[in-house]
């Protein structure tokens, strides 16, 4: 089945802030296709998916939010930095949705905190998350108040990804963890070429942010981390999104696009030449440890 593709022209190419690239992008992580909330029942993830078992763009978005443990087992109290929030079930019994007892998710932009706000309270959730309009780089909480911070493919937009560690690092309780899903550059590269930096510029990420995997542990490590762990998943996560953008942008809708990859095209992460117009040809789960 194919859908009325609606092409909407962003008023800017430069972006003054994450929040005004994410309230365009709206109801869906395809440009363009922002179907202004319309249908309610339309999963609202914007986060580019883990397919090495999931065939379809929600079933990829959940798989990536599990892979970062969100959310999170056997966690009291959770802070998540994120454009997506996983809501507990309310009748998950024996899950690890259940063993979460409050999450407190923060979000830089207001439509989204909005529109999670009106599905917590559809779920009847109020008491075990709340949501606030805020920077991760600064965050309005006390020292040792959670058990998790988690970031979900959003730390590469915050000003800076270092600060957020810091921040992290001050609100988790001792033996807390942190634990982020996140684009970075590959090991070995060369210096970012001006096509990369107005890219970066135009999604709003910071040069500063741009670094290789082994460098994002030496800064964690720097702030006081420990068992600091990162594992590449790149190679399930740029070919899976590539075939998902060229399937919708030909008018395939998001429940119809099915994505069949081959072990080669894993293997040789197809579509990663696309991301190298960015310089984000990474992409890493990473946790660290604040230590007891």
């Amino acid at each position: 089945m194919r859908s009325k593709r609606v092409i909407l022209t962003p008023k800017f190419l430069l972006n003054p802030s994450p929040a005004s690239y994410y309230e365009y992008l709206g109801d869906d992580v395809i440009e363009g296709q922002h179907g202004k909330f319309v249908d309610t029942k339309k999963p609202l993830w914007l986060n580019l998916g883990y397919w090495k078992v999931a065939r379809t763009y929600p079933e990829a978005a959940a798989a990536l939010a599990t892979q970062l443990g969100m959310p999170p087992r056997s966690a009291p109290a959770t802070l998540c930095s994120t454009s997506a929030l996983v809501l507990p079930s309310k009748t998950s019994s024996g899950s690890s949705a259940t063993a979460v007892k409050h999450i407190t998710g923060v979000n830089i932009t207001a439509m989204q905190v909005e529109r999670s706000q009106a599905r917590v309270k559809d779920r009847g959730l109020e008491g075990r998350v709340e949501l606030h309009v805020g920077s991760a780089a600064k965050l309005e909480f006390g020292d040792a108040s959670f058990d998790k911070v988690t970031a979900l493919e959003c730390a590469h937009h915050f000003d800076t990804r270092e600060q957020f560690f810091r921040e992290a690092f001050r609100v988790l309780r001792p033996g807390g963890r942190l634990a982020t899903a996140d684009g970075t550059r590959s090991a070995g590269e060369g210096k970012l070429t001006f096509i990369n930096k107005l890219s970066l510029k135009r999604w709003f990420v910071p040069l500063a942010n741009m670094y290789d995997r082994d460098e994002y542990c030496r800064k964690l490590e720097a702030i006081g981390f420990v068992n600091v762990r990162c594992e590449s998943i790149r190679n399930y996560v740029f070919p899976g999104v590539v075939k998902y953008h060229a399937l919708r942008n030909k008018g395939v809708t998001m429940q119809d696009a099915v994505i069949e990859l081959s072990q080669d095209e894993i293997d040789r992460c197809v579509g990663i030449e696309l991301w190298k117009l960015t310089g984000l040809t990474d992409y890493v789960i990473f946790s660290a440890d604040k230590p007891l």
